[in-house]
């Protein structure tokens, strides 16, 4: 690789090796003339060698040849092509597809490097072996095959410039001379950096072309191996240390007394901006009007895109020098160039200050030689800075992505505390960012303030110290006040140590803080701060990385703190649940008292209470009969003996599902529920049903039966899930049916009532899963589903004692026969119990015309009420009916509720022959009058 120096370039002439009239003679030409001339040949060899400056530079722009970057044939070559009609048609279509090329080459560019180094090193012996010289110069040698040195090059006059991102030759190769701009190759015009319009352009050059040391050269003649080794290494980011050397590079090329650099920002609105401004001496002086002023001149350069080359600062009135306080350290000459990547966009900008060499006509100012020799170097600097900012973007978007999984596991933990929990999330931001501690201003609804804690978490030592506390607004606490701006405007702030910014008297040098953000976007539950950036003073500001790690943080406080208050509602309603039950364990509990006397009571027999007749009616029973023919259907079916069920405690279960039931309740009360009970009882007390019933089926059907209606509130499911209660929230379907439920697992596993409490588990859940599906079995809309299959297995008399499905079938069908048992019983008995169902009905159909404006359903329209025969009848024929008779095709025990339905029905068909009767002779008898 050649060295990026001053001389090579207006030492090359217009016109010779690398023009036209070169391409003629060609490779051959050179060897036949080296032939004929003989010992001359390596006698003009030696002159070539004693002229060092035209032998240099010509050998050094031959060596680069060797280098496979951009020369036209080196690009045909790279990709197999040879000289002729067809590479000069490749070399067209690469220049009619520049951006094309441009991407390829910039793919390869990692691959050439090796052999890039490798090539400038061989050019560089060209110096010192004569014979290899000449070699390389008369022949094509077999190790570099693609790279001639002049055979058919196109002029450079109709060529266009490669824009590519690779080149720093090219720049400096008088073959991509604009000639029709009327420069010659001393007045090189870069493709990337054209020369800046305020530098005047002197006749008088810095130095002659016979100068030993040209001005700017790198390492005097030797290739520039600092830059090719920055870009050839690893890909990495560019650490303050090798910074510094690169601008200290630069400082010796141009011979400048400081060199600065500063890349470029963009902020959320797109805006770009300078960054921090690095030095090339550290020890120098630099105050904060001193970087104004140097961000003055780079963001002009950021701004226009070109370079700014300034003989006298003192002069120009676009920059006030005057911001300098001591003389010594005012600038005199200027040179700024911007920093472009491969998309030609300004990522940074560099400046040149006070041009140190003397004694030349053009005085203390940085030339145009300078300004070349700077804008090649920046083309390969803005290689290595482009590739040192996506290895940084890529490390940070990984050490993002890890902060995110630590944030997201710990959220979901459970922590005692606010406090507990942000110390655990503050402990992984705050090493990643380097902040000196966090703040988290929490705002509180029940607080008359904007914030009603604060919580205060210090990194020292690896680990995290937490301090909380409790503040008011106070005038003269700065986080506080930034707090609240970032509340109010509900975006990110970021402040760094500017004093118009922060409070001399604060011990805040940087601080940034984004808003807590609630369910919705403009909700602001608090504020979170980073402050103080523990890094070197260039660094000591919060990057956007450090931002966008803070906004990422806040989400996660935002989740954490909503979690966390989540977690203490649900905790206390919990703790409102086992109040609630506490209570209701004690209304439910009957009294000592009423417990003896039920278990000191002599219990009739089921004879004498009429227990095994289908025809049982409870209406001239007193309430203590009531409950002592509920303990004699236990024993009569000697459920306490199989399942240790104490005495004592099957009382006061009976007595607590008594006192479940609501008194205000027409027909759905205990009543009923006894009534239920009883015709369950006289089922399963038949030789056919009680030979194929397991004990715990028994027990599970007789719990079910007393408890099917619990707590019932004298209305159906559609009226609960109209009015919305919360039964209907709670439970979606089947509402009241899964209350009922509900409260039957309350009373069993309220202590002094828990008659399973000697089951094993095995037993217990199988028993309470059957008490909840036979209590679900008494939704008729569950009921109307599951008939039809118990009426096929019914007619093929095909029904499995050994099925597990076909016996949960027929304990739903028994749970049903047993709850609409009111319609079998004798005529007297079923017209009562029919009015009080009406009367019930009634009720519900004037709370839905008053509460929801609607009409009610026809059998709870009181104004239907002279119809009740025909819905009676209707009911019989589309309920009851198909039920018992497919129960008695099974059981011929369960014939007396058949029979009893049958003659019921012919009751209720009279009363409505009856009624149509009177309605006809109130028709005739009105026709007859108005006639």
């Amino acid at each position: 690789m050649p060295c990026l120096h001053t001389e090579s370039l207006p030492s090359l002439p217009a016109e010779g090796r690398y023009g036209v009239p070169s391409a003629r003679r060609g490779s051959q030409g050179s060897r036949s003339k080296s032939g004929k001339n003989g010992k001359n040949g390596e006698k003009g060899s030696r002159v070539e060698r004693n002229d060092s400056e035209k032998e240099q530079s010509v050998i050094t722009s031959a060596g680069w040849l060797f280098s496979p970057l951009w020369t036209p044939g080196a690009k045909t070559q790279r990709l197999g092509f040879r000289m002729g009609k067809e590479s000069e048609k490749v070399k067209a279509w690469l220049d009619d597809h520049s951006d094309s090329a441009r991407s390829y080459f910039s793919r390869s560019s990692r691959h050439w490097v090796h052999g890039c180094v490798e090539r400038a090193q061989a050019a560089q012996t060209l110096i010192n072996e004569p014979r290899s010289r000449l070699t390389i110069l008369g022949r094509r040698r077999v190790s570099h095959p693609p790279c001639p040195p002049s055979r058919g090059h196109v002029h450079p006059a109709s060529m266009d410039r490669p824009r590519s991102c690779l080149s720093v030759h090219q720049i400096d190769d008088p073959v991509y001379l604009d000639r029709a701009g009327g420069r010659s190759p001393r007045s090189l015009q870069s493709a990337y950096f054209p020369f800046s319009p305020c530098m005047s352009r002197s006749k008088c050059l810095p130095h002659s072309l016979s100068s030993p040391r040209p001005a700017g050269q790198c390492k005097r003649g030797e290739s520039c191996n600092f830059m090719m080794h920055l870009f050839g290494g690893p890909i990495r980011p560019l650490q303050n240390k090798i910074i510094g050397q690169i601008l200290q590079h630069l400082c010796e090329i141009t011979q400048a007394q400081r060199c600065c650099l500063s890349m470029t920002m963009v902020d959320k609105a797109g805006v770009k901006s300078l960054g921090p401004i690095f030095l090339s001496d550290e020890e120098s002086v630099y105050g904060y009007t001193q970087a104004e002023w140097d961000k003055c001149i780079m963001g002009y350069v950021v701004s226009t895109g070109r370079p700014l080359n300034i003989r006298d600062a003192r002069e120009d009135p676009r920059f006030q020098v005057e911001l300098y306080e001591r003389e010594e350290d005012k600038p005199m000459s200027v040179l700024s160039v911007p920093i472009l990547n491969h998309k030609k966009e300004v990522i940074g900008v560099i400046m040149a200050v006070n041009k140190s060499r003397l004694g030349t006509c053009l005085g203390s100012f940085f030339s145009e030689q300078d300004e070349k020799v700077l804008s090649s170097h920046m083309v390969l600097f803005g290689l290595i800075l482009e590739n040192s900012q996506l290895c940084e973007s890529s490390e940070q978007e990984s050490k993002r992505n890890q902060v995110l999984m630590e944030l997201a596991q710990l959220v979901s933990h459970d922590y005692p505390s606010i406090e507990d929990m942000l110390s655990k999330l503050a402990a992984v931001i705050l090493p990643v960012t380097k902040a000196q501690f966090c703040s988290v201003f929490i705002s509180d609804d029940s607080s008359t303030g904007p914030f009603s804690k604060m919580v205060h978490i210090e990194h020292q030592e690896n680990k995290c110290s937490v301090q909380c506390s409790t503040r008011d607004y106070d005038s003269n606490d700065i986080s506080h006040m930034y707090a609240m701006d970032v509340r109010n405007s509900t975006e990110t702030l970021n402040i760094d140590n500017r004093p118009a910014q922060i409070s001399k008297f604060s011990q805040i040098s940087s601080l940034i803080g984004t808003p807590l953000r609630g369910k919705q976007r403009d909700n602001v539950i608090g504020v979170c701060q980073l402050v103080n950036k523990m890094a070197p003073k260039e660094t000591e500001v919060f990057s956007r990385a450090d931002e966008h790690l803070l906004e990422d943080f806040a989400v996660y406080c935002a989740l954490g703190l909503q979690k966390f208050n989540m977690q203490q509602t649900a905790d206390k309603t919990r703790a409102k649940l086992a109040v609630t039950k506490e209570v209701l364990s004690y209304q439910i509990s009957s009294s000592q008292e009423e417990i003896d006397a039920l278990e000191e009571a002599i219990i009739p027999s089921a004879d004498a209470l009429h227990l095994l007749d289908f025809s049982f009616s409870d209406f001239d029973i007193s309430q203590t009969a009531m409950t002592q023919a509920v303990v004699r259907m236990f024993l009569d079916l000697s459920l306490p003996q199989e399942f240790s069920i104490d005495y004592k405690t099957l009382c006061q279960w009976v007595l607590s599902v008594q006192k479940c039931y609501r008194i205000n309740v027409v027909y759905h009360n205990w009543s009923h529920a006894l009534c239920t009970a009883q015709c369950m009882f006289a089922m399963l007390q038949t030789k056919e049903l009680k030979s194929n019933f397991s004990s715990l089926e028994v027990l599970a059907l007789m719990i079910a039966s007393l408890c099917h209606d619990l707590d019932h509130r004298g209305v159906n499911n559609s009226y609960i899930e109209r009015s919305n209660q919360p039964l209907a929230q709670l439970y979606g379907h089947s509402s009241l049916e899964h209350h009922h439920y509900d409260m039957c697992l309350l009373i069993l596993n309220n202590p002094g009532s828990q008659i399973l409490s000697s089951l094993s588990l095995k037993e217990y859940r199988a028993c309470v899963q059957m008490i909840e599906k036979n209590i679900l079995a008494t939704d008729l809309a569950i009921y109307i589903e599951k008939r039809a299959k118990f009426f096929k297995l019914a007619q093929n008399t095909s029904c499995l004692w050994t099925d597990e499905g076909h016996r949960e079938l027929l304990r739903s069908m028994l749970m049903t026969a047993s709850d609409i048992c009111a319609i079998t019983k004798p005529w007297p008995v079923q017209k009562r119990i029919a009015e009080l169902v009406a009367t019930e009905f009634y009720a519900q159909g004037d709370r839905e015309k008053c509460d929801f404006n609607i009409q009610p359903m026809e059998v709870m329209d009181r104004g239907n009420s002279t119809r009740l025969p025909h819905m009676q009848v209707a009911y019989i024929d589309g309920i009851c009916t198909p039920l018992y008779e497919a129960l008695a095709s099974i059981y011929e025990s369960c014939s007396p509720l058949k029979e009893g339905c049958r003659r019921n029905r012919k009751h209720w068909q009279r009363l409505a022959d009856s009624v149509e009767e009177e309605e006809r002779i109130k028709m005739k008898g009105k026709t007859d009058g108005e006639s």
